[in-house]
């Protein structure tokens, strides 16, 4: 049991790494803002598609990425516009799973 609870914990580290990846090559990207956001929002929906629909889960799996989107802002100040978009999104998503 405590071997794959090791497993999925290591999966979702993965998946969290892969997805920060994506949105860090977005914020320093030079396309139009609106253009980044819609990418951003799809990587998102693929990070959490393996979830499926485990509510606790969901919900575990955005508080991590809003955290991750956190530190990178007050990393990359001069980003702060697009993780702030970030982290209104992840902010709808968890807000939809309380009212479902």
């Amino acid at each position: 049991m405590r071997e794959g609870y090791a497993s999925l914990s290591l999966l979702m580290s993965t998946r969290l790494d892969t997805c920060m990846e994506t949105l860090r090559f977005l914020a320093r990207s030079s396309e139009l803002q609106a253009n980044r956001l819609l990418t951003a929002e799809l990587r998102i929906r693929d990070f959490l598609t393996p979830i499926g629909t485990n509510r606790p889960a969901q919900r575990a799996a955005l508080e991590e990425l809003d955290n991750a989107v956190s530190r990178e802002a007050e990393l990359r100040p001069r980003e702060a516009s697009f993780w702030q978009e970030i982290s209104d999104f992840i902010a709808r998503r968890l807000a939809t799973l309380n009212f479902d």
